[in-house]
């Protein structure tokens, strides 16, 4: 009853209900932790067991054995074992455009030792993002803006040096609002080069900026002018949501015969791409000062000395953001800067409050043959050992689970399992329509050989060797032609043409079957015949 008198007396007196605003996803991963805590800024960070099964936690310290860094920071994930490491985040449906960071600090190095340096890939969703080197004594991240294909996102960590390491801090996935950063084709992701809170003298993320993403500031310096205006109100509802705290802050040239403001394009945006890249840019623009009649501010963008926008006439009281799409060249990476400059008849010189700055990446991969993730989907299901394997079991090239042999985005021609420990019956994993070899060997498989195997329409070799399988070997195998079939070493198992089962087991070749069994008779025969005379 007395909520609904609150709520009446809030009708009544003309009071508007607000309500905290909500993603679908917000998720921050603390890897190599096990406990949960809220940082300070209010976001809770859990640890990571729900979401990778591999690597070992260590505690880091820090690299002037200080406690300065934040806690997210004190443990990371190693992965000393297996190529490629992968968390697997299931909060994220497909179809979601979202914001991947990861994290990385290592902490105190000895420079003495390779491994306190490693060097290795980052990667999403079968996607290479980028490589990670050195000895990171201070907290780093990258992100990337894409929209998901599949049920779930994947981050990986590939090893590309069999000395090296590989390691993470944090990793956090946040949704975005539908038409955020929506302007460059989803089929290409968008690698964060460079965000920047103009005017600022702090960072400004979570809980301005309800996304997280962090504005780096930039305050200005002999020859760009900082200005505030925090009790300025903004009102702008722009396509991609920047807090209102980095549209309160700017620089602007420090008179009007400055040469306006310089926005450098650094030489590490190349790495990787040594002939051109292409950069999806968003510069943020709102009047902080109150101008007379008389005044009037207004610039022209430029990239290299060639104009690439008509005036710009910062708003006042709101906010307008101005995008580009542009492709920048290698060797033009020493003069490559954007410019705003003053036309003739502006009375005040050049401004700008925000910036964003990402790389648009190479187009997103569809991922390995959907029938054959579910296949190996099946696999893991039934045997707990190969569970630990997450991620795309074939993309990135060069970075498959160890036990599948891939051809781009399928898995062919062979699947190894042997030795891996295996116990119980094989479930039916026949939409894996591409091996030709199929090694389940020195494993405790039970149960009858299922027919399915024989049904691969490619397969020409399947070893079953040492085993407890039992009951008769189907008819689809050893009908089949082409096929070498191992089942030695399954006591249980009836071998063709057996009439009991008892010990036995070989190698044979189904093709070669009934050509040898008739060379036995003949010779039987002709034995007899011998022993008659």
């Amino acid at each position: 009853m007395a909520n609904i008198v609150v709520v009446l007396l809030q009708m009544l007196l003309g009071l508007k209900v607000l309500s905290i605003p909500t993603l679908a996803v917000f998720l921050s991963i603390d890897c190599g932790s096990s406990d949960s805590f809220t940082a300070a800024n209010n976001i809770t960070w859990v640890g990571d067991d729900l979401y990778i099964k591999g690597g070992e936690s260590q505690t880091v310290q820090s690299a002037d054995n200080s406690s300065s860094v934040a806690r997210q920071y004190t443990t990371r994930r190693v992965f000393p074992t297996r190529k490629k490491n992968c968390y697997s985040i299931g909060d994220v449906g497909k179809g979601e455009r979202v914001f991947l960071r990861a994290y990385f600090y290592y902490g105190s190095c000895n420079n003495n030792e390779t491994s306190s340096s490693p060097t290795f890939d980052l990667q999403f969703d079968g996607n290479h993002w980028t490589s990670v080197g050195g000895c990171i004594t201070d907290p780093f991240y990258y992100e990337v803006i894409y929209l998901t294909k599949f049920d779930a996102v994947s981050l990986c960590v590939a090893q590309t040096d069999p000395d090296h390491i590989p390691f993470i801090s944090a990793i956090q996935v946040i949704s975005l609002d539908v038409g955020m950063y929506s302007k460059v084709d989803s089929t290409y992701p968008l690698f964060m080069r460079r965000r920047a809170n103009y005017g600022g003298d702090k960072f400004v993320r979570y809980p301005d900026d309800k996304f997280d993403r962090i504005w780096r500031a930039f305050p200005g310096n002999s020859d760009l002018v900082a200005i505030k205006n925090y009790s300025q109100v903004i009102v702008a509802d722009l396509p991609n949501k920047p807090p209102e705290s980095v549209l309160q802050t700017a620089i602007k040239s420090s008179n009007l015969s400055a040469p306006g403001i310089g926005i450098l394009i650094p030489s590490w945006f190349y790495v990787g791409d040594k002939d051109e890249i292409t950069l999806y840019t968003i510069f943020y623009f709102s009047e902080l000062e109150q101008l007379n009649s008389s005044e009037q501010r207004s610039f022209t963008l430029y990239l290299n000395k060639i104009n690439i926008s008509d005036p710009i006439t910062p708003p006042y009281g709101t906010a307008l953001e101005f995008d580009l799409t542009t492709n920048v060249s290698y060797a033009d990476q020493e003069n490559a800067r954007y410019r705003l400059i003053p036309p003739s008849g502006s009375t005040l010189p050049s401004i700008v409050n925000a910036m964003e700055i990402f790389q648009i990446g190479h187009i997103l991969t569809d991922g390995t043959n959907d029938n054959h993730v579910k296949a190996l989907s099946v696999l893991q299901k039934a045997f707990v050992q190969l569970q630990s394997w997450s991620g795309d079991p074939c993309l990135p090239n060069g970075f498959p689970w160890e036990w599948v042999e891939c051809t781009n985005d399928s898995v062919t021609p062979q699947m190894n399992l042997s030795n891996y420990g295996l116990q119980g019956s094989l479930p039916d994993f026949s939409a894996l329509d591409t091996l030709q070899m199929i090694d389940l060997s020195n494993n405790n498989l039970s149960g009858e050989i299922p027919s399915f195997l024989g049904n691969f329409p490619s397969l020409n070799m399947l070893n079953l060797a040492n085993n407890s399988f039992g009951g008769l070997i189907p008819s689809s195998l050893t009908n089949n032609c082409n096929l070498k079939l191992v089942y030695s070493g399954n006591p249980n198992l009836c071998a063709p043409n057996q009439s009991s089962c008892v010990n036995n087991g070989t190698s044979i070749s189904s093709a070669s079957t009934s050509k040898n069994l008739g060379t036995t008779i003949g010779i039987v025969i002709l034995v007899l015949v011998l022993v008659s005379f």
